[in-house]
């Protein structure tokens, strides 16, 4: 019946018909190839897309892993002990011990950003200059960005300091709780990307921020260049960007954004390189349709019935084929050109199945791979929180002992050695200022209680060794163990450790009226200029003023050119004139007199603890660092400044104000 389809010089001619009917198997081999290499192509470029997008993001989560890790640090680093001493030894120290441990940072700079200038250093200079630092290409931007920062991180642009300097980026954030200071550490972003820009397969890694420009590549020469591919095409959180042009090539892209920063991660791998199994599957295709049509040709010369079997049974088979049976059975048992035609067809029948399987079990262990970039993923996510809270509540910790509450400890993270090696040091060095705290209370105690009770003793002996006999040496006994109870006074009132949290309103005139009745003034006269009232504890504010009244007093006279931190005996204080008054520029008050003043060279060290100019006759150093001690527990300032007369003035600024007295004068004798 279908022999009555074909013409007539077809049905007459035996070759024509086997020569037609290889035609058909050969078309339909190659309907069969022409299939298996659509399906490979597909199944191969969903996995190369994959592949790409999937490395983009694992990257993109490690970098955001890092600038995680970073900004953490950058916290506790601001909240250390060592920044908040304010000393500039001990935060040179804390620098160096972070830029030696940390590898990703190659320098960090201690800055004032009020005047943008660098308080201290440590790192690298060659990487990234002081100036470059705090002026930042001649803009100040950066630095006033940190300053408004208030706790938080900022990340500078990257930008090179220098012609011919490593690409830097630059991590800043404010110290709490001291103003117009920083601290900025520069990182390295050729290191960076040798650091933490893992190896892929015939393709590298590119990052490049939100204005195109290159961040991180393998090829250093590609750092802050503009990159060849348009931003724009990074329209969603990940995806896939095909066949761009790249340094001239082809290149397939796969991209995904991070979500710490304002930068996109790319995978790049040439085209050719990413589909090279596709081309070894047409590869392998063309050469069967070569043997295929080789058999064909040696067939088409031994035309008979065997042919005719033989191309039967390969239609057969080729229909098989088509229908996507690659497991059909191809009889290979044949000896002669057939026997070739049927191995050759075989080879490809199988070598398309392993191929296809191939692409199949690499497509599975592409979504494996997945399930498991994203479980890291997760499981990194859950590690920044961790993180977070964990800094959180460390930091409210060392809150509350610097508030004073010396008994809290920090519980030490079991997931991170790191953080739990910062609780353990905190705590071993709390639990030493809270034992030398201890300490300070027994000594303390033994002055206010198991001293002061003997004196007493020796006092009241004293006296009625006064009472009962006359000799010239009970006066200078009397005043030894007055002088001795003055001295347990100032000692104990050294001792503070605590901020005044309990104040009462103080007037200013009434304080320092009982201040000067307890000081020995001879002929001194005190002018009070104005009642202020202010807020503070009276005791403590009591040792302000005498210790005051009773320096300008004993220093007061022209024949003392030399202050000292306590009281000297010598000099006629006849006629010094004592004058308190509130400050005019400031919340406060002051109190100066009309002596020879302290000058400028001695006036840092009086207010240190046992300096004084007669150690022969007694003194012991104490009375203004007393008044230093007891300024900073209110929180006040004290400056140590010349009086209009050339006499010594003391002002202490920041004081609460809570109203006002009299503004008369009022003159004490």
């Amino acid at each position: 019946m279908t022999r009555r389809l074909l013409p007539r010089f077809v049905r007459k001619r035996y070759a024509v018909q086997f020569a037609l009917a290889l035609g058909l198997v050969t078309l339909a081999i190659a309907a069969v190839g022409g299939y298996s290499y659509l399906h490979a192509n597909e199944v191969i470029g969903d996995e190369t897309r994959d592949d790409l997008v999937t490395n983009a993001e694992i990257q993109a989560q490690n970098l955001d892993e890092w600038l995680t890790r970073m900004e953490v640090q950058m916290r506790s680093l601001s909240e250390s002990a060592a920044f908040q001493s304010g000393d500039d030894r001990d935060i040179n120290l804390y620098l160096w011990s972070v830029v030696e441990r940390d590898r990703d940072i190659d320098a960090a700079y201690y800055i004032d950003t009020r005047n943008e200038t660098v308080l201290t250093s440590t790192g690298s200079a060659s990487v990234a200059s002081a100036e470059s630092v705090t002026t930042y290409y001649g803009r100040r931007e950066f630095t006033a960005l940190a300053q408004q920062s208030h706790g938080d991180v900022v990340v500078s642009d990257p930008f090179r300091p220098s012609e011919g300097a490593a690409p830097v980026v630059l991590f800043a954030t404010t110290i709490p709780d001291r103003p117009n200071r920083a601290v900025i550490a520069v990182a390295n972003l050729r290191d960076i990307s040798e650091t933490h820009l893992h190896d892929i397969d015939a393709g590298r890694f590119v990052v490049v921020d939100g204005a195109g420009t290159v961040v991180l590549a393998e090829d250093e020469s590609r750092l802050l260049e503009t990159d060849a591919l348009d931003t724009t095409r990074y329209d969603a959180a990940s995806g896939f960007v095909p066949g761009q042009s790249l340094a001239g090539s082809s290149t397939e892209v796969g991209f995904a954004r991070m979500e710490t920063h304002d930068w996109v991660v790319t995978s790049r791998v040439p085209t050719g390189e990413a589909y090279a199994l596709r081309t070894d599957i047409l590869t392998q295709i063309l050469a069967t349709l070569f043997v295929v049509g080789a058999g064909a040709a040696l067939l088409a010369v031994t035309i008979g019935r065997d042919t005719v079997d033989a191309v039967r049974t390969l239609g057969s088979n080729a229909r098989e084929l088509t229908d996507g049976n690659l497991d059909v059975s191809i009889d290979r048992d044949r000896e002669d050109e057939f026997g070739d035609l049927y191995e050759a067809f075989d080879v490809m029948r199988v070598s398309l199945r392993d191929q296809i399987l191939e692409a199949e079990r690499a497509r599975e262990e592409a979504e494996a791979a997945r399930g498991v970039a994203w479980a890291e993923k997760e499981a990194s996510e859950r590690r920044r929180r961790h993180l977070e809270r964990t800094a959180e509540a460390y930091g409210e910790v060392m809150r509350a002992c610097a508030d004073g509450d010396l008994a809290e400890r920090i519980e030490p993270d079991e997931e991170s050695e790191a953080m739990a090696e910062v609780a353990r040091s905190f705590n071993e060095m709390m639990a030493d200022v809270e034992e030398r705290n201890e300490q300070l209370r027994t000594v303390s105690n033994v002055l206010s209680h198991d001293l002061r009770n003997p004196l007493n003793v020796a006092v009241g002996r004293a006296e009625l060794l006064a009472d009962e006999t006359e000799s010239d040496h009970v006066e200078p006994l009397v005043d030894s163990l007055d002088r001795i109870d003055a001295i347990i006074d100032d000692a104990l009132v050294l001792a503070l450790q605590r901020r005044v949290e309990d104040t009462l309103p103080v007037a200013l005139s009434d304080a320092a009226r009982r201040a000067w009745a307890h000081v020995e003034t001879g002929d001194a006269t005190l002018v009070v200029e104005e009642n202020a009232r202010f807020a503070a504890d009276p005791d403590l504010a009591a040792h302000v003023f005498e210790n005051l009244f009773r320096n300008a007093v004993e220093h007061g006279s022209t024949g003392n050119q030399t202050a000292s931190g306590d009281a000297v005996e010598h000099g006629d204080p006849d006629g010094v004139t004592v004058t308190v008054g509130a400050l005019c520029d400031a919340p406060g008050f002051y109190v100066e007199d009309d002596g020879p003043g302290i000058p400028e060279a001695d006036r840092a060290s009086v207010l240190e603890p046992g300096y004084t100019t007669n150690r022969a006759g007694g003194g012991t150093g104490f009375g203004l660092p007393i008044v230093l001690q007891v300024a900073d527990a209110h929180g006040w300032d004290l400056a140590l400044c010349e009086s209009a007369t050339g006499g010594a003035r003391f002002e202490l600024s920041g004081v609460e104000r809570v109203g006002r007295g009299s503004d008369d004068a009022v003159s004490f004798v």
